[in-house]
């Protein structure tokens, strides 16, 4: 082993340390926009609009209009099998033990799945 790789060894080895570190005991990033079945069920018997006020409260926050702006924020859509179901009032029909997932999209991400209508965001529900 040469000694510059001798001397590389200890700064590689603290860097996988703390990237493994720094994962432990968190989601994914990509997993603060969906709720598991398995989390779902942790909010008991409820709708699923009562079980997302308590697990992602920010799924239900309209998105879409700039600080200070005169216009109100758009409604976020929620789709079922991929049918637009209206707005997140229509969450309340659904039981929470029902869904296998809830996924949210940023209205980006809405806009360009399911078009110019979604620029408050959209949550996509998969039932079981």
């Amino acid at each position: 082993m040469s000694f510059r790789t001798r001397a590389l060894l200890p700064i590689a080895l603290a860097a996988m340390l703390a990237t493994g570190c720094a994962s432990q005991g968190r989601a994914p990033a990509s997993q603060h926009n969906v709720v598991s079945a398995q989390e779902l069920s942790r909010a008991g018997d409820v709708s699923l609009y009562d079980a997302l006020t308590q697990l992602r409260p920010a799924f239900l926050r309209s998105r879409g209009s700039l600080p200070g702006a005169t216009t109100p924020a758009a409604p976020i859509q929620v789709y079922i099998g991929g049918m637009s179901m209206g707005g997140v009032e229509h969450l309340r029909q659904i039981v929470a033990n029902a869904v296998v997932e809830v996924r949210f999209l940023e209205p980006q991400q809405a806009i360009a799945r399911f078009g110019g209508n979604n620029t408050g965001g959209a949550i996509l529900v998969v039932l079981k």
